[in-house]
């Protein structure tokens, strides 16, 4: 029996983001705005669930605080490109519903979503220069989209593997030295994560209280009581009456 109720959730994994787009805002008529987009490093996602699976319902509602981290690596303007430097980083709160589909004893299918906020930290430099390209330390809205696949390596435990597309619209404009107002568009990421799941007070059949044993009557009958002994008989005594006597055949006997 799968495990059921709260649960806690710990999962790491591989984070690749797309190229982060940045807009130099139109400072006069005369001076068109440029396009650009910073690259960043592959980092690592973690996270922490705390959810509940419903009982003999294959939905779980679960909320996950994650944090994943990255360094700049380029930047790329109208054929010009640059190393860059500094990080984009992001802390996210979110609340996910997700839907199991058992496929095998002990395998499950699962996807869902989620929604919530998402804390960006967006810093890139000109690493010859060190000139700021942008600034952005803002909280937006945030989603992810979710599937994956789980294996229940005991009653309360389940071992994930899931592949998560999360977008953070933290957009915000900064104002820097050089380059003036810059906006910078949402930020999107590909992740690959792995963990695992605790239950911790599951219900439902799987934990249900056990009932009490029936009365012993359902398990044994008494023995029948022993038949009665048979009634004795009544024998009657033999008949006590006098012998037949008289003289003996032959001849009169002399007085």
């Amino acid at each position: 029996m799968a495990g059921e109720g709260f649960y806690v959730g710990l999962g790491a994994g591989w984070d690749n983001q797309n190229n982060i787009k940045l807009d130099q805002d139109l400072l006069t008529p005369a001076s068109p705005p440029a396009s650009g987009t910073v690259t960043t490093n592959d980092g690592a996602l973690i996270a922490g669930t705390l959810g509940y699976k419903l009982p003999m319902m294959p939905i779980r509602l679960e909320f996950e605080s994650g944090y994943d981290w990255h360094s700049n690596s380029q930047f790329q303007t109208n054929g010009f490109s640059a190393g860059a430097s500094g990080h984009a980083n992001i802390a996210s709160e979110l609340v996910n519903a997700l839907y199991d589909f058992p496929v095998a004893p002990g395998w499950n299918l699962y996807g869902g979503a989620g929604v919530g906020a998402g804390h960006v930290y967006f810093a890139p430099y000109l690493t010859d220069t060190n000139e700021q390209l942008a600034h952005v330390d803002h909280w937006g809205f945030m989603w992810q989209a979710i599937g994956g696949a789980s294996f229940e390596i005991a009653p309360d435990a389940d071992l994930f593997v899931d592949y998560r597309y999360r977008d953070a619209e933290a957009h915000a404009t900064s104002y820097t030295p050089t380059f003036g107002p810059v906006s910078s568009h949402s930020i999107t990421e590909n992740v690959v994560m792995a963990g695992v799941r605790f239950y911790l007070w599951p219900v439902g059949p799987a934990m249900a209280e056990e009932a009490p044993p029936p009365p012993a009557q359902y398990y044994s009958q008494p023995a029948p009581p022993p038949p009665p002994p048979p009634a004795p008989q009544y024998t009657p005594p033999p008949s006590s009456g006098a012998t037949s006597g008289g003289a003996s055949s032959g001849g009169p006997t002399n007085p």
